[in-house]
């Protein structure tokens, strides 16, 4: 399960359209400890039970990677939480309307 996690998480991680290269920028980070691993933020947070995550990406927002993670909460809620990759730090969170 060990060797599987990351490679699920890694497998999560979606390139978005205005940034051809976030996962290559954002691997280069972690490798050079500027970010935080993915798989550190996933277990900082709480979704509350029956969460499930359905998408993470990348964005540069105001000079900051953050990571986006859009995810079903156990009532059926799609939800979003922004996560700046450097701190670790909840910037927001919301609902996918």
């Amino acid at each position: 399960m060990r060797i599987l996690l990351p490679a699920l998480i890694l497998s999560l991680v979606v390139i978005g359209p205005s940034h051809g290269h976030d996962y290559e920028d954002a691997y280069r980070l972690r490798e050079r400890r500027e970010i935080l691993p993915l798989e550190e933020l996933l277990r900082r947070i709480d979704l509350g039970p029956g969460a499930r995550i359905l998408e993470i990406e990348t964005e540069h927002e105001q000079g900051c990677l953050l990571y986006e993670i859009e995810y079903l909460d156990g009532s059926g809620r799609v939800r979003e939480i922004w996560m700046d990759a450097r701190t670790g730090e909840t910037v927001l969170r919301g609902t996918d309307d």
